[in-house]
């Protein structure tokens, strides 16, 4: 399926603010003192970011699509604001399962952890997402039209679960909760806040030109809404209550393991 040119120009933009963004507070950091601690913080950060910009790459790569994606500087850019962002959050570590593997403590307890806690709050968005789905579609009767969208999507199943990966998974995770949410907690020092107004943005997303499926999702936009932000509800808790890795996993999971069992 050709995507539409909206679709292209609005990611385009997408890329560039975040380039400009890194890129200008790179520059004010080296002028204003009060922005350089944040820019050596952020800069601090290069190496997980580029691990997890490879990550996507590797992920898209192993859908189908190619490897390269330049899609993967934004986010790079981001991940470099995320995890400075996070990192600023008293008592808060965003990447709970790198840290420690790199410190080499509890490494299987925390992948335990990680692995379960993903396929449990799959589970529970999945209920959530599917309950709120429902009671819009009664009550304003939509029709969802979620197997629609799933139809452009890979049809292997494993190429399907790292599309996911790198689309749902990172790059809406990288975006939602580690920039989102990081930067509302940060600047409100209220977590149950930033995860319901980024839950809510996450749910405005799915209508934009910002996924290629949005034109599907303005058939039943309510719906679509109301089961994104419930859904963005979830991955808020997993991101704040077990960091960014989990957040990644669990929504990856919730989203591949109902395409199988239910639209193919």
């Amino acid at each position: 399926m050709q995507t539409p040119p909206e679709v292209r120009l609005a990611n385009l933009a997408f890329m560039l603010f975040w380039m400009m963004a890194v890129a200008a507070i790179l520059l004010a950091g080296r002028r204003w003192p009060r922005l350089r601690g944040f820019r050596d913080g952020m800069v601090a950060q290069w190496k997980p970011a580029l691990a997890i910009a490879l990550l996507y790459l590797v992920s898209y790569a192993l859908s189908g699509r190619g490897f390269l994606n330049p899609y993967a500087l934004a986010i790079f850019c981001q991940a470099l604001l995320g995890l400075a962002l996070a990192r600023r959050i008293a008592g808060y570590e965003p990447l709970p399962v790198a840290q420690s593997v790199v410190q080499r403590q509890h490494v299987w307890r925390s992948i335990g952890l990680m692995l379960g806690s993903a396929v449990l709050l799959a589970l529970v968005a999945f209920l959530l997402g599917s309950i709120g789905m429902g009671v819009m579609q009664q009550i304003f009767g939509e029709v969802s039209r979620s197997a629609e969208a799933a139809s452009e999507l890979p049809y292997n199943n494993w190429q399907l679960f790292f599309a996911l990966l790198s689309g749902a998974g990172i790059a809406e995770e990288t975006t939602y909760r580690l920039v989102a949410l990081s930067l509302l907690w940060k600047l409100t020092n209220r977590r149950w806040l930033a995860i319901v107004v980024s839950a809510l943005l996450f749910g405005a997303y799915h209508l934009s030109p910002l996924t290629s499926m949005y034109l599907t999702f303005w058939k039943f936009p309510l719906s679509q809404f109301l089961a994104s932000s419930l859904i963005g509800l979830v991955w808020g808790y997993a991101y704040a209550r077990r960091g960014y890795e989990t957040a990644v996993l669990s929504h990856t999971l919730s989203d591949w393991v109902p395409i199988l069992l239910f639209m193919r």
